[in-house]
């Protein structure tokens, strides 16, 4: 009978001058850090998805200037590091190359595989 209306609003195709402007990141951890802390990385680059580094491979030698060199090449605008001390859970966020830099202590924090198990009926995407 009659026709459906054309969403104009939510599927615009961004233009390259809005597309410079969304931050591009790069969540890493930094010196020996727990498994849960892992676990936390992995989640916040899943969150962060499609704008972030997720693939990039990590070793326990590397420096914040090798992320820092790393970064120019791909494109990136922003570094988020997880760190761990005896104080607690530490993360910095930080505009890459020159700053500013934030600096936050992390109080709490729940992982996905443990919101997923507290559910009933958990629902994944795969997206």
């Amino acid at each position: 009978m009659g026709h459906g209306r054309k969403k104009k609003r939510t599927h615009a195709v961004p233009s390259q001058e809005e597309m410079e402007k969304i931050p591009k990141t790069l969540v890493v951890k930094s010196g020996s850090v727990g498994r849960s802390v892992g676990a936390l990385v992995s989640d916040v680059r899943h969150v962060m998805e499609p704008n972030t580094a997720s693939k990039l491979k990590e070793r326990k030698t590397n420096k914040i200037k090798d992320y820092i060199a790393v970064s120019s090449q791909l494109g990136l605008t922003h570094l988020m590091l997880f760190s761990q001390t005896e104080a607690g859970t530490n993360l910095r966020i930080g505009r890459i190359p020159r700053g500013p830099t934030l600096y936050f202590r992390v109080n709490k924090y729940s992982l996905a595989k443990d919101c997923l198990k507290l559910q009933r009926t958990p629902h994944v995407s795969d997206a």
